[in-house]
């Protein structure tokens, strides 16, 4: 069993600071926009970071295409309804936006978090 050393720890645990901060803009946008609709991708996007969190390959890469769906679609949102759009709504979808964006190169590039992930994989004997 491999020993999980401090800089793949830190890693993991910038990432999930990262993946906390993102889903409770994510809520309070949500709730400010009245979109209800949005919840079930917010419950299946917090699914996807539990197996990312257990080293499953094809969870990262589903989680970096909903952070890239994501950059798109509000980029689109507020090119579009940018004037019928709250102040609050503007300024937290382009936090999201700047976060989503540094945490999809987080988890492609940070070699202590691929680390941290393919230990994971090793510990649970998932190599997938």
């Amino acid at each position: 069993m491999p020993k999980l050393n401090h800089s793949a720890i830190k890693a993991r645990n910038n990432l999930l600071a990262m993946f906390i901060v993102l889903t409770v803009l994510d809520i309070a946008l949500v709730v400010a926009a009245r979109d209800l609709w949005a919840v079930g991708r917010i419950i299946f996007t917090v699914a996807v970071m539990y197996f990312v969190m257990r080293g499953y390959k094809w969870a990262k890469w589903l989680l970096v295409a909903i952070l890239s769906l994501v950059i798109v679609l509000l980029i689109g949102l507020l090119a579009a309804l940018h004037s019928q759009l709250s102040t609050f709504l503007i300024i937290g979808s382009i936090v999201m936006i700047i976060l989503s964006v540094i945490m999809g190169i987080f988890l492609t590039s940070n070699s202590d978090l691929q680390r941290y992930l393919a230990d994971q994989r090793q510990i649970i004997g998932n190599d997938k």
